[in-house]
């Protein structure tokens, strides 16, 4: 137990006992720390307690404003040293430099430097060696000895890759396209030779083509001579159409050059249905033409046609296949009432006319009168079959005009077809004609 320690004190004791501070008659005049005890007192605190808080807290003050003391001191102390080295190595350091100055020029300076008067001294020497290393003039130069060095290394690796693109074996990365190209250059050799045997082949036959050619090119040449000296397209193609037309006992008349009540002069030919043995009953109108239209002026002659002739069905008669406007099928009924028919002008195959000019017979007589009975379902199946077999028809006879092959079985094919359109247009006008009786 620690002895009690005494502090003199006004009318009052104040001891240390076992590290706690005992006061006698102590009496504290402060108005701040009375007014704290009344105000502690009236919220339930004791008087000692607030006393000791007041105490310990007072201490505690005192201690750290004792602290700061001492911390301001300690500073103001390491400032006024910190001064001192600051001072201190300022002048060391200018000390250092001023003696670093002073060497240096007596190594590099000017005039009289030792580094200058060395350089001096070996200015040749120097001279030499730079001169002898990197002088342009001289065979031992850097640069040139790197040059050689380069260009013997080059010369070693093109060897290297030479012998390595030209082995055969594995260390090649290119012997399999080698091979390939070798084998491929072979082939293209043998595909060279077989060609040029098949161009000296095909020589020889545009050789014999363009002698066909000419003797053709003399022969129509020779035959439009001959035309211009008969007859023209229109004359030719109004006799079949008689022909045709006093079979059925209609009548045909070719009224090129004639005026129609209207003042046209459209429609080259006209048929009077079954005007061979009365008065007609319908028209149907020819115009021939030995040139290509267009598709518009095609109309107009056909549409001029119907008006000038009074006529009930046209038919644009043209000398070639390949003479049908642009646009247009040949055989192939427009509008009810028109149809482009080619009559080939150096064959006069007939066969395609004479189909095309039954076929409108048969649509002028179903349609002269309203009140007409017939088997209409009939007819239109007959009509229509005839139509398609009329379009068959054609498309055989435009790829007998180019084959080479299989003619006679196409030719066979196309008069097979033919009996068909025949067998229809016959079937239609026994329909009409059965109707059409006495007591029907």
């Amino acid at each position: 137990m620690e002895a009690a320690q005494a502090l003199q004190l006004t009318r009052s004791t104040v001891e240390i006992r076992d590290g706690a501070v005992a006061i006698e008659g102590l009496v504290i005049e402060d108005r701040t720390l009375v007014e704290l005890v009344e105000r502690r007192l009236e919220q339930g605190v004791s008087g000692e307690e607030t006393v000791g808080q007041a105490i310990e807290i007072g201490a505690r003050v005192l201690d750290r404003e004792a602290t700061a003391a001492e911390v301001d001191f300690v500073k103001r102390e390491f400032e006024r040293a910190s001064d001192e080295v600051e001072r201190s190595f300022a002048d060391r350091a200018e000390r250092i430099a001023d003696d670093l100055e002073e060497r240096l020029e007596q190594f590099l300076g000017a005039d009289g430097g030792a580094m200058g008067k060395a350089l001096d001294s070996h200015a040749e020497e120097l001279a030499e060696l730079v001169a002898r290393h990197f002088g342009e003039d001289r065979n031992t130069a850097v640069q040139h000895r790197l040059q050689e060095l380069m260009a013997e290394k080059l010369r070693e690796s093109r060897q290297d890759l030479l012998k390595q693109f030209s082995a055969a074996d594995g260390h090649n990365p290119l012997a399999d396209f080698k091979s390939s190209v070798v084998v491929e250059m072979k082939r293209s050799g043998e595909r060279h030779d077989a060609t040029i045997e098949r161009l000296v082949s095909l020589e020889g036959q545009l050789v014999r083509l363009r002698d066909a050619g000419e003797a053709a090119v003399e022969l129509a040449a020779e035959h439009e001579r001959g035309t211009s000296k008969g007859r023209t397209f229109e004359e030719r193609a109004f006799g079949l159409v008689e022909a045709m037309a006093a079979g059925r006992g209609d009548v045909a008349q070719h009224v090129g050059d004639e005026r129609s009540a209207s003042g046209g002069k459209s429609g080259d030919i006209v048929i009077e249905v079954e005007a061979g043995s009365g008065p007609a009953k319908a028209r149907i109108a020819i115009d021939a033409k030995d040139e290509k239209l267009t598709k518009n002026k095609a109309w107009q002659v056909l549409d001029s046609s119907l008006a000038a002739r009074d006529a009930s069905f046209a038919i644009l008669l043209v000398a070639s296949e390949d003479k049908v406007p642009s646009g247009r099928e040949p055989l192939h009924e427009y509008e009810g009432n028109k149809m482009i028919v080619p009559l080939d002008k150096e064959s006069l195959d007939p066969r395609p006319l004479e189909l095309a000019y039954r076929y409108a017979r048969c649509r002028c007589l179903m349609t002269r009168d309203r009140d007409l009975e017939v088997d209409a379902a009939g007819v239109r199946d007959a009509a229509e079959e005839a139509l398609s077999a009329l379009r068959d028809a054609q498309k055989i006879r435009l790829s007998l005009t180019g084959a080479t092959t299989g003619v006679d079985g196409a030719r066979k094919a196309l008069d097979a077809m033919v009996d068909r359109v025949r067998a229809s247009l016959e079937r239609v006008e026994e329909l009409i004609s059965t109707s059409d009786a006495p007591g029907a």
